[in-house]
């Protein structure tokens, strides 16, 4: 036996491609029926996360990203016109993007947006779940004067009830207060007042009943809605081009938010672009006006002089012109000059802010005026940009503050200065005029009298049309003015949201179901603690084995004697190869036969085997005889339904004698003795002396004595039994005994020294093991264990039945049957 138990451990075993791959221990049959098994649960959880994902999708708001891009100009269309004047060299000729940025996001384009947007009032759909915004598509518009500022984003309840009227609960409780009004009259409460127009396009055409609909509107606090657009608004720079980028659940709203945010900041920046020269053109418009009605009175008053004097004009102004040309140039030249500083000192008396004064309109004679308005606009650009991050008490704008005050006190003292200098050099000339008109002392009143009014008409002529240059220039200047952006794309309306992403969150719920699935057959797999086939017991048991008996295909309430009812069934030729596996173990003798047939645990099938081993024993001449010493649980009465009143127990106790407690059966040589009353104590009935001398009685009245003990990894009752055995079987039932079973059938080999325990594995064949069962597994001595392959093979040679052979959709529905 042991030379068999070494061949055993040294033969190979013909693996899979998967179990070469995976190992030895990896058994793809038991994960077939892990995967069997664990369908119906693979159903339910994938359509858990599947159905999660869906319903994730169905109640999470969507999100939309909306973009646009603006792009810096290379050149301005003023320059491109190439016109050399010192008001085209722009302050931004070295564009600051990140000040430009700062100033889209700032309350001036800001605000702009939120007086260009219908953004004042928020309407909703009131939904089971999720809220609708009815963004431009409400059927209902409200005009509003908010009272009480807590009414501000305070949700207020709508409903239409016809075309004439509606109704409104804007009360803070918890309960429905509606009040009933009419459309397109003006209402007045404490909470606001109001004014609500029926939208009739959205109102006709909507796709769902709005009179059955709830609705709901807020009336935005300025600041709120500024809020929301600063924080969701993002303006990155990316030279030459500046992106914004807006996240929104309605898209038109961003859009439109974007749009105009990148058309409010071009009108801004050109409108500060041509501020200063707007106000030049203003002020030149009113000079031209008044010297205007100044020539038409002085054209006036010279017609009637001349009418009135009979004067010849043409020698008078002849003369005039040749003796005081250069005095009336200079002169001229002064008062332009005085005129141009009287305008810089009201200027700067009425704004006293740089930024709306071009540079360059001053002349480039005034050096120390041009230093300080230099000083000036570098100063107030540095004092906005600051402003844009510090507070106005901040210590470093008090001291900008400072230095522009100064600096603003150097210009208005460098005007006055220069304006001095100027009236005294128009003196001088005056003077200097006075004294050549003395030498004209021979002329007539009246000729003197004339030349004062023609030489003041030419003065306020040449100013009139120096004026007049002016305006053309400047006009020619403002229209050449643009912004230094323009919009290189627009906001696009997108049409599927950034989040969630419908196909990646569905995917992820079917991954997730997979994973779970794998985990949940991997997990059952892993657990799996059950002996499926031989090659484990040969792999970690030290027992030899002597047969495997099939899974009997009849329903079986209680082990019964078998092997009589199909003598050439598969059952019954694997007794005969354990019959026969016998006389290798235990060589025939002159004396009887003693075979104890254990188990680890009850329901392994060892009274089954017993009785069939009997049986089977029987068939083949031998008297034999059944005991049944299982005094704590017996079935041996039950497989041959009798009675149970007298056996072991009452023999042991001398209440009755052998003969009495003898049963024989329907088969001639098999007997048996039923295990009698359970008895309290059954240990110390098995392990008495009347138990020896029991067993050798019987064995000199039968040839092989089988005896049913009890479990020997539950309690010991049966264990010297398994000691004083000729041929000790250990019965361990495919998928039903644990592989730790095996543990105690080594400790049974190693530590007790029963060296004949021989391993019977009982049911092969149902549940995983069928797998393994279906493959067979051939041994060295001629007759195979189990039923050589499939169980469908042999049976026109071993079955008197032939079972008629399924088609393939009966097999069909019986495998999808079988999974559920």
């Amino acid at each position: 036996m042991e030379t068999r138990s070494s061949n055993s451990s040294d033969r190979k075993t013909i693996l899979s491609p998967v179990q070469r791959l995976l190992g030895e221990d990896f058994n793809p049959a038991l994960l077939l029926i892990m995967i069997r098994k664990s369908f119906i649960w693979c159903v339910i959880i994938l359509l858990v996360t599947t159905s999660t994902a869906l319903l994730y999708l169905r109640y999470t708001p969507p999100n939309y990203e909306v973009n646009a891009s603006l792009i810096v100009k290379a050149i301005n269309t003023a320059q491109a016109l190439d016109m050399q004047n010192s008001l085209f060299q722009q302050k931004n000729s070295n564009l600051d993007i990140e000040k430009d940025i700062q100033i889209m996001k700032s309350s001036v384009i800001i605000d702009r947006v939120i007086d260009s947007l219908p953004l004042q009032v928020s309407y909703y759909r009131a939904g089971n779940i999720l809220n609708e915004e009815l963004y431009k598509n409400s059927p209902f518009l409200i005009s509003a004067v908010v009272n009480d500022p807590a009414y501000f984003d305070h949700s207020i309840k709508f409903r239409i009830i016809s075309k004439d009227q509606f109704q409104l609960d804007y009360s803070a409780e918890g309960t429905e207060t509606y009040q009933t009004y009419e459309f397109n009259k003006r209402y007045s409460t404490p909470a606001f007042d109001f004014t609500v127009t029926l939208n009739e396009p959205v109102f006709s055409n909507s796709s769902r009943p709005v009179l059955e609909s709830s609705f709901f509107f807020t009336i935005n606090n300025r600041n709120t809605i500024y809020n929301t657009i600063r924080s969701s608004l993002q303006v990155a720079p990316s030279a030459p081009t500046i992106a914004l980028l807006m996240r929104n659940r309605k898209p038109q709203k961003a859009a439109d938010i974007i749009n105009r945010v990148c058309e409010e900041f071009i009108q801004y920046d050109k409108e500060k672009k041509t501020e200063s020269a707007t106000l030049i053109l203003d002020f030149i418009e009113s000079q031209v006006d008044s010297i205007s009605n100044d020539l038409r009175r002085y054209e006036d008053e010279m017609t009637s002089f001349k009418q009135a004097n009979g004067i010849s004009i043409g020698s008078i102004e002849q003369d005039l012109n040749l003796q005081l040309k250069e005095l009336k140039a200079n002169q001229d030249e002064l008062s332009l000059e005085y005129s141009t500083l009287e305008y810089y000192r009201k200027y700067f008396l009425k704004y006293q802010d740089s930024t709306r004064l071009l540079t360059g309109i001053v002349d480039g004679r005034y050096q120390g005026l041009n230093q300080n308005i230099s000083r000036l606009d570098e100063l107030q650009t540095l004092l906005k940009q600051m402003l844009l991050k510090l507070s106005p008490n901040n210590p470093e704008i008090t001291n900008i503050n400072r230095q522009i005050a100064e600096v603003k006190m150097n210009l208005l003292q460098s005007v006055s200065n220069s304006q001095a200098e100027v009236k005294q050099k128009s003196n001088e000339v005056e003077k200097e005029m006075s004294q050549y008109l003395g030498d004209y002392s021979n002329v007539p009143g009246i000729q003197a009298q004339y030349l004062r009014l023609s030489r003041l008409s030419d003065l306020k002529e040449k100013y009139y049309l120096l004026l007049l240059d002016k305006k053309s220039a400047f006009s020619i200047t403002k229209a050449g003015f643009v912004s230094d952006y323009t919009i290189l794309k627009k906001a696009d309306v997108p049409t599927k949201p950034i989040f969630p992403n419908s196909p990646l969150i569905k995917l992820l719920g079917v991954i997730t179901g997979l994973i779970a699935c794998f985990i949940l057959i991997v997990t059952r797999y892993l657990l799996h603690h059950k002996i499926l086939s031989i090659s484990e017991i040969s792999r970690y048991c030290d027992a030899a084995i002597l047969g495997v008996i099939p899974k009997y295909v009849q329903p079986m309430t209680v082990s019964q004697l078998v092997v009589n009812k199909n003598p050439k069934s598969v059952l019954s030729e694997c007794f005969r190869s354990m019959r026969t596996n016998l006389e290798y173990i235990s060589p025939p003798k002159s004396t009887s036969q003693l075979i104890a047939v254990t188990s680890t645990v009850a329901g392994e099938g060892k009274t089954f085997i017993a009785v069939n081993m009997a049986g089977i024993m029987a068939l083949g001449g031998k008297k034999v005889i059944l005991v049944d010493c299982d005094l704590r649980k017996p079935q041996l009465h039950k497989a041959f339904q009798v009675d149970n009143q007298k056996g072991v127990s009452t023999l042991l106790m001398g209440k009755f004698t052998l003969e009495e407690c003898i049963h024989h059966s329907e088969w001639e040589g098999l007997d048996f003795i039923t295990s009698g009353p359970l008895p309290p104590n059954p240990a110390e009935f098995i392990g008495s002396q009347k138990t020896d001398d029991l067993i050798n009685k019987l064995k000199e009245q039968y040839d092989v004595l089988v005896m049913d003990t009890p479990p020997v990894g539950i309690v010991t009752d049966g264990l010297n039994l398994i000691k004083k055995a000729d041929v000790p079987l250990y019965i361990l039932r495919a998928d039903y005994s644990s592989r730790n079973f095996l543990n105690n059938v080594n400790y049974l080999v190693n530590d007790h020294g029963i060296s004949k325990l021989s391993i019977v594995l009982n049911d092969m064949g149902e549940g995983a093991s069928i797998y393994t069962y279906n493959y067979g597994y051939g041994y060295g001595y001629g007759y195979g264990y189990g039923g050589y392959g499939s169980r469908n093979y042999g049976y026109d040679y071993y079955s008197d039945d032939m079972p008629l052979k399924k088609n393939i959709l009966v097999r069909m529905v019986a495998f999808v049957k079988s999974l559920f």
